[in-house]
C-alpha cells in the first residue's frame, strides 16, 4: 500500500519554499494569554522587547527544576563518562534541533524553545525506570514491600504530566500565586511531546485493555487553570500548536542520534562502527529500492544519507588497514560525528519537506482549511501536521530498533536499571514508613492538602487517647509525637488509623469500596461516603507529595539519600 503524501509529486521543492514564505509565516504565533497579571511591571517596560513566549523561555532557564536535569540520566548516569548526555545535554540538543526546524517553516522559534527547554523538566531520577516505578506505586499496582495496605489506582505517574505540575504548581515564583505564570501555548507543548493516555481510546476502567488508569490533568494544574485552554484542548492527542508538534518531533530525532553516539561511546558493549554502518547501508539500500522508480519527493535526501554512509564507511576500511596511525582516536571521534552530524540533518530535512508538503496540498491542492482560530484568535490546528515523511518514518523506525536491540537490551543498561528501581522503591518505603524523614518544605506541602481536604470535603477529627483533634491541627513539627503518629496512621489508612475517625467501620470497607470513592467526585457522595472519600483524598496527597519530592531529585541526590537513610555510617 503507497504511503499518501509520498508519491506523485505535485510540486517542486521550489516551489515549497516559495509557499512557506508566502503562507506560513501566517501561522506564526501572535497572541498569547495568561492566567494571571504580569508581575513587576513599570515605567520602562516599553524600552524592553520581550513577548511572553521568551519570557516562559527565561523563566524555565532560570528555574530550579531546569538545573536539576544536569545530573538526571538519559540512559546512562552521568558517572560512568562526562560525554555521556544527561537530560540536561538532551533538552539543549532537542531545542536546537527544534529551532532549527522552526526556522525552516518561518514559525515562532521562542515558543519552540520554551517547549524544548520544558519538555523533560518532570523526569525523575535515573530515566525512565525511576517513572516506571512511581507509575506502578501510583497505580496501585506496587505495595513496597507490603507497606501500602489498600493499593488504589490513583491515576499513575508520567513525567510528562509532572512537568505541567513542576511549572504550574511546585515551583516558587512569586508571593501571591504557585508556579511559574507561563502561558497555556507553553505547558500544552510540553505535555504533549509525549502520549497524554495509555492507549488510543483509553477508558479509566477499561479491563478489556487492562488500562491502569489515564493520567487526570485537573491533578497536575493550578487550580486558577481549571477552565481554561490547556484543559480545553486535551481532547487533542498532540499539540494544536505547530510549535509545539515540532518538539515532539525534535525530542524523536534527538534520541535517535545521541543514543547511538552513547552506545558507541560505551566500550563494554563492544559495538562495532563498521557493523553499524554495513546495517545500516543495507537498511538505508532496501528502502531506496522500494521508492527510487518512483516519483517521490524525499527520495533526493535519502541518497544524500546513503552517500554519506557510503563514504564513512569507506573512511572506516582504510583506517582499520592503517592501524598504527598516530591519530587514530581522533580519526575515529571524527568518524562517528560525521555519522551523527549527517543523521540529524537528514531528518531536519525530511521533516521540513514533509511539513511543507503536507500544508501545501491542504490548503494550494485540496483547498481544506487545517487550522482555525479560537475565540482568543490563537491558531489552532486540529491534524497532527508536524512529522516523518514515509521514507524518515522507516529510517527512525531503523535507528530506533537498532537503539533497542543492541543498547537498552545490554548488560550495563539493565544493571543500571535494577539499581535505580531498586532505590526508588526503597527511598519511598522510607518516608511512606515516616514522612518526618522528608525536609520541612515538603511537609508543609503535606499540611497544606491535608487543610485543604478538611475544608472542601470532610471536616475529619482523630479520636486520642484523651481528647478530639481536627485534623488540621496537627503539624508535624509541633504536636506531640503520639498525635503525629495517629495522623500519619489515618494518611496511611491503617486500620487503627481509620478507626480514629471511623470507630464503627463498615463491614464492607475494603479495598473495592475504596477504589470506588477514590473515583468518585465528591458532588457524587452521599453523607456516608464523604468520611470514606476523605481517607482516600488524604491517602493519594500522602502518596502524591511523596512521589513529587522522589521525582524531583537528581540521580546523585537520590543514591545519597538512600545512603543516609539505610546505610550505617
Amino acid at each position: 500500500m503507497e504511503e499518501k503524501g509520498c508519491f506523485v509529486q505535485k510540486v517542486s521543492i521550489k516551489e515549497l519554499i516559495e509557499f512557506r514564505n508566502e503562507k506560513m509565516i501566517e501561522y506564526k504565533q501572535k497572541k498569547s494569554e495568561r492566567i494571571f497579571d504580569d508581575m513587576g511591571q513599570d515605567m520602562f517596560k516599553d524600552l524592553i522587547i520581550r513577548n511572553d513566549f521568551s519570557r516562559d523561555r527565561d523563566r524555565i532557564k532560570f528555574s530550579r527544576a531546569f538545573r536539576r536535569l544536569q545530573h538526571k540520566a538519559q540512559i546512562y548516569s552521568h558517572e560512568k563518562g562526562d560525554h555521556y548526555r544527561t537530560r540536561l545535554t538532551h533538552t539543549l540538543e532537542v531545542s536546537q534541533i527544534a529551532r532549527s526546524i522552526a526556522r525552516n517553516l518561518n514559525l515562532n522559534e521562542d515558543l519552540v524553545e520554551a517547549i524544548s527547554l520544558g519538555h523533560d523538566i518532570g523526569h525523575t531520577p535515573f530515566g525512565h525506570q525511576g517513572e516506571r516505578v512511581l507509575d506502578e506505586i501510583m497505580c496501585g499496582e506496587e505495595d513496597i514491600g507490603g507497606k501500602i495496605k489498600y493499593k488504589i489506582n490513583y491515576g499513575g505517574f508520567k513525567h510528562n504530566y509532572h512537568s505541567i505540575k513542576i511549572l504550574d504548581v511546585l515551583e516558587v515564583k512569586y508571593k501571591d500565586f504557585k508556579g511559574m505564570n507561563l502561558t497555556w501555548q507553553v505547558l500544552e507543548g510540553i505535555l504533549k511531546h509525549t502520549k497524554i493516555k495509555r492507549h488510543i481510546d483509553c477508558k479509566r476502567d477499561d479491563n478489556e485493555n487492562k488500562c491502569k488508569g489515564c493520567w487526570d490533568i485537573h491533578k497536575f494544574i493550578n487550580p486558577k487553570r481549571q477552565d481554561d485552554n490547556l484543559v480545553e484542548y486535551m481532547k487533542y492527542p498532540f499539540s494544536i500548536t505547530l510549535e509545539g508538534q515540532i518538539v515532539a518531533i525534535a525530542d524523536e530525532i534527538a534520541q535517535r542520534q545521541h543514543d547511538i553516539d552513547d552506545g558507541l561511546r560505551d566500550i563494554e558493549l563492544k559495538l562495532s562502527i563498521e557493523e553499524l554502518l554495513e546495517d545500516l547501508l543495507i537498511e538505508l539500500e532496501k528502502i531506496e529500492g522500494k521508492y527510487n522508480d518512483k516519483d517521490c519527493l524525499y527520495i533526493e535526501n535519502l541518497k544524500d544519507l546513503i552517500k554519506t554512509v557510503e563514504k564513512i564507511k569507506k573512511q572506516v576500511e582504510e583506517e582499520k588497514k592503517n592501524k598504527t596511525t598516530k591519530d587514530s582516536y581522533s580519526k575515529d571521534l571524527y568518524i562517528k560525528n560525521t555519522l551523527i552530524r549527517n543523521v540529524i540533518d537528514f531528518f531536519i530535512k525530511d521533516v521540513t519537506l514533509s511539513t511543507l508538503k503536507k500544508m501545501y496540498d491542504a490548503i494550494c491542492i485540496s483547498k481544506v482549511c487545517i487550522c482555525e482560530e479560537d475565540e482568543q484568535g490563537n491558531k489552532i490546528f486540529k491534524e497532527d501536521v508536524v512529522k516523518f515523511s514515509c521514507i524518515g518514518e522507516k529510517v527512525n523506525d531503523i535507528i530506533e530498533s537498532y537503539v533497542k536491540n543492541k543498547i537498552l537490551n545490554s548488560y550495563n543498561v539493565n544493571r543500571f536499571d535494577g539499581k535505580s528501581n531498586f532505590i526508588i522503591k526503597q527511598l519511598f518505603k522510607a518516608y511512606y514508613s515516616n514522612p518526618r524523614q522528608m525536609p520541612t518544605y515538603i511537609l508543609d506541602r503535606l499540611t497544606e492538602k491535608i487543610k485543604y481536604i478538611y475544608d472542601n470535603i470532610y471536616e475529619i477529627k482523630i479520636n486520642l487517647e484523651d481528647s478530639e483533634k481536627d485534623i488540621n491541627e496537627i503539624d508535624f513539627t509541633k504536636n506531640k509525637p503520639s498525635e503525629i503518629k495517629a495522623l500519619i496512621s489515618v494518611l496511611k489508612l491503617d486500620d487503627e488509623g481509620i478507626k480514629k475517625i471511623i470507630p464503627k467501620l463498615d463491614s464492607d470497607f475494603n479495598e473495592t469500596i475504596l477504589n470506588i470513592i477514590a473515583n468518585k467526585e465528591i458532588k457524587q457522595c452521599s453523607e456516608k461516603e464523604l468520611p470514606i472519600k476523605a481517607l482516600t483524598e488524604l491517602h493519594y496527597a500522602y502518596l502524591s507529595v511523596i512521589c513529587d519530592y522522589i521525582a524531583g531529585m537528581t540521580d546523585n541526590y537520590a543514591s545519597n539519600e538512600y545512603k543516609k537513610l539505610y546505610m550505617v555510617e
